[in-house]
């Protein structure tokens, strides 16, 4: 059975980019930016493996292989579909149709289960600004009533739903729609493609519990604990070094298995799969009797057989969808239009473990842009490959030379290897001291200044990267330049970049290298995510204003109350909150880490205790404490 693909620019359906294949059907079709992809894709946006055909009978199956930023079918992403006849299918900015041939198309004629189109759902109801429920129910589809729905489904989702359940709601009036079943899925892929496995420990502190709300006992105890009942006495470092950090002391960081092992215990404690509904939200409305209509559409392989296009109403609801994709830098999506089929520029949130695989059979030249915590972590991992191969060599570049760390009141950062330190990504009075009050008080200029001054990108103090850089440097395997990239080409197989020096005279220095990974971050741009968008146009959701420029950007986010409600959406008695990067510059300065997002979803939840939400009693002293006795005996809440 044959079918035909067909892939162009959005821009330019019918330009000179536009391509068209055909296949026999009988193995799977890969799709991505390699050159070895039977669908090559010249675009930025595209991971090297990004997604595979399959002939499923008489109908072709999508399925996403868990690229950077997604695989759109009729503006809906997805895991894994069937590909409707006449629907397409986006990637970055390209799109890619699918004619099968004729015995196939009179196959799908007369075959007695059709795929319905993807784009009839929402229905012509849900264009309106305020829906009617009982319009969505005469529809057919399911409609599902609750009263607590969470957007997302991720570690925001989990950790506001977590509160929900220790302040006495039932499992039974809570959904959280999203697409992994583990709250954590996504999060530790991330973790996982930019070379932090569970073994590695995450830049997060003993009492960023997401498993547990009051933050006791923090990782470290549990940590120390288990030493201990091996009778390994030196488990009490780790007690220790809380108490002394950060100047005694490194500040202590959990492994990440530890933190991803107590989200899986605190899930089954509060019955998250009860909760959690498979789905890929589309839109959000408000209904016209106080509360909200959330359309989406579930999974094919969690679809099992039955309706797919479903709504969920719900009187409160919490959004939170995390960073919308991998960035790259301007002049590296350049490079990639132009060598669309080059693998050797890369984003360090995608999945590039081969690139180590060579460097230690090979050795090689690799040029890392960027100065952060997740460039440390690809040094780390760069040298754990030269201990296999030492003809490995680094090439490290930055905008500018750091002398001096930022200061503010009497404090100032420490600097070292033209990088600044600290323990967290924010100061840590950011999190619960005097820098957050003053941060909530603030007017949004006000904020604006003060996140300027306390942020920038910064790395952990560690001694095993300080010593990884000092002995790079002495042996020459390590080189440092700044200044702003002019241009990057492919030259005789290899990546040339001609930099602009900033250091001394202005002179050009061009870089070889065998590969270049960006470690520049994600995008927080809103306007990325089509249901966010979709939000922020229909309800004239106000932002917050933006900071920064190039690669250290923070752009801007929902402006939110201290509370967290998003206030241009209330509905009546009907409130919605939110919570991470979709917040950013907002009244809290670390939105996107652990304990801001259960600052934030305590926040949320004490905001529906004082309002008499339904089931949602006051946490005081003694609810805290049975509460808390339950999670210490893994008994539900």
């Amino acid at each position: 059975m044959s079918f035909e693909v067909t892939w162009y620019p959005k821009s330019e359906p019918h330009g000179p980019a536009r391509q068209s294949k055909s296949f026999n059907g009988s193995t799977p079709v890969t799709v991505g930016r390699a050159s070895d992809c039977d669908v090559a894709i010249a675009d930025t946006a595209a991971s090297r493996l990004h997604a595979r055909l399959e002939l499923k009978g008489n109908e072709i199956e999508i399925t996403d292989a868990e690229s950077a930023n997604g695989t759109l079918l009729e503006g809906i992403e997805i895991t894994k579909a069937i590909w409707p006849k006449g629907a397409k299918v986006q990637i970055g900015d390209y799109v890619l149709e699918v004619v099968q041939g004729e015995s196939a198309v009179e196959a799908a004629r007369t075959s007695v289960r059709v795929a319905p189109s993807q784009g009839d759902f929402p229905p012509p109801e849900f264009s309106q600004v305020a829906v009617s429920v009982g319009a969505l129910k005469a529809t057919g589809h399911v409609v599902d009533e609750v009263e607590y729905a969470a957007i997302g489904g991720g570690l925001g989702s989990f950790i506001w739903v977590d509160h929900l359940r220790c302040y006495g709601v039932p499992a039974s009036k809570i959904r959280a729609i999203g697409v992994d079943p583990e709250p954590h899925g996504k999060y530790e892929r991330l973790c996982r493609y930019s070379q932090i496995p569970r073994h590695e420990r995450l830049r997060s502190n003993s009492i960023s519990t997401p498993d547990n709300i009051w933050g006791f006992p923090g990782y470290a105890s549990r940590e120390t604990w288990r030493a201990l009942k091996k009778r390994n006495w030196s488990g009490f470092k780790y007690v220790m070094q809380v108490f002394g950090e950060p100047t005694l002391a490194e500040s202590y960081t959990p492994q990440a298995g530890d933190v991803f092992e107590s989200i899986e215990k605190e899930a089954r404690r509060i019955s998250w799969d009860k909760i959690w509904t498979a789905g890929r939200v589309i839109k959000v409305r408000k209904t016209d009797d106080g509360r909200y209509a959330i359309a989406y559409r579930v999974p094919s392989e969690f679809a099992d057989g039955g309706q797919r296009n479903k709504f969920v109403v719900a009187r409160y609801i919490h959004i939170a969808m995390g960073y919308p994709a991998s960035r790259y830098l301007d002049d590296l999506q350049t490079f990639k239009r132009e060598y669309p089929t080059s693998q050797r520029v890369i984003n360090a949130y995608e999945q590039h473990d081969s690139i180590y695989g060579d460097l230690e059979k090979n050795g090689g030249i690799v040029l890392v842009r960027g100065r952060g915590i997740v460039a440390s972590r690809i040094l780390q991992r760069v040298n754990e490959a030269r201990s296999k191969n030492k003809d490995i060599r680094v090439l490290h570049i930055m905008r500018s030379r750091i002398a001096e760390g930022k200061k503010y009141d009497l404090a100032r950062r420490y600097a070292a290897h033209d990088i600044e330190y600290q323990p967290f990504n924010w100061p840590k009075a950011c999190w619960g001291g005097t820098l957050r009050e003053r941060l909530q008080k603030a007017t949004p200029d006000e904020r604006l200044a003060l996140l300027k001054t306390w942020g920038g990108t910064t790395t952990a103090d560690r001694a095993d990267w300080d010593a990884i850089l000092r002995e790079g440097k002495e042996s020459g395997w390590y080189r440092a330049f700044f200044g702003d990239v002019e241009s990057i080409k492919l030259k005789d197989g290899r990546i040339e970049t001609k930099l602009e020096s900033s250091q001394g005279f202005k002179e050009e220095v061009r870089l070889d290298a065998d590969y270049v990974i960006d470690c520049t971050g994600l995008i927080a741009d809103l306007e990325a995510n089509t249901v966010l968008k979709d939000m922020i146009d229909t309800y004239s959701l106000a932002r917050n204003p933006a900071s920064g420029r190039g690669p250290e950007q923070r752009l801007s986010g929902l402006k939110v109350a201290n509370t967290f409600e998003v206030e241009g959406l209330r509905n009546g008695s009907g409130r919605a909150y939110a919570a991470g990067v979709m917040t950013l510059n907002g009244p809290y300065a670390a939105v996107d880490s652990f304990l801001g997002l259960q600052y934030s979803a305590l926040r949320s939840v004490d905001d529906l205790a004082r309002s008499r939400a339904a089931d949602v009693s006051s946490m005081g002293p003694l609810r805290s404490a049975s509460q808390w006795l339950k999670w210490c005996k893994g008994v539900t809440p």
